[in-house]
């Protein structure tokens, strides 16, 4: 199994060299109801990104639940760790960026959507001659740790919008017991 850091700069890296352009296969986990992305066992779900100018293409990419890229560069991903009792959110953002090497953090700080805690953090990853910015919403919900992330570089400003509202889409349905 591949750690949540390790995860990441695997993703990172195949986002970044261009893995594989596919759609989903039938052993996808996630399913589409009613216009919304929904996992099979867990049950989330979230919308797709908004059909925004330039549009978000789906993607393949290793060891996400889903992935999409649009001309100019930015990327988008998400994937998920369930089955377990998670820490909190901001410990789970954090290990997102074990691994990644060069990286200052421009803004960390608590997020929710609805009953469901989470952590978002902005970070610069690239270099002095090629920007390059990563921000990352960690949510856990009923067992399972799910993250988005959003990495971009001159397009950055113009994708957090879509980024955002993508993130917020996100739905968990209440266990039965827990709502007792």
């Amino acid at each position: 199994m591949v750690g949540r850091g390790q995860g990441l700069v695997g993703s990172l890296a195949g986002v970044l060299a261009g893995v594989g352009f596919a759609l989903a296969c039938a052993s996808d986990p996630l399913v589409i109801a009613n216009g919304r992305l929904v996992h099979r066992k867990y049950g989330f779900s979230f919308a797709p990104p908004a059909a925004d100018s330039p549009p978000w293409q789906r993607v393949h990419v290793s060891d996400t639940l889903a992935a999409w890229e649009r001309p100019g560069g930015a990327r988008l991903s998400v994937q998920s760790e369930c089955g377990r009792h998670p820490p909190g959110p901001q410990v789970q953002a954090r290990s997102l960026l074990i691994g990644v090497e060069k990286k200052e953090l421009l803004q960390s700080g608590p997020v929710s959507v609805g009953p469901w805690p989470g952590w978002s953090q902005v970070v610069d990853v690239g270099g002095e001659r090629r920007p390059l910015h990563l921000k990352t919403v960690t949510l856990v919900a009923e067992g399972c740790t799910v993250d988005f992330l959003l990495l971009a570089g001159d397009d950055f400003d113009s994708a957090e919008a879509s980024f955002d509202h993508w993130w917020q889409s996100f739905e968990m349905p209440e266990r039965p017991e827990a709502a007792s």
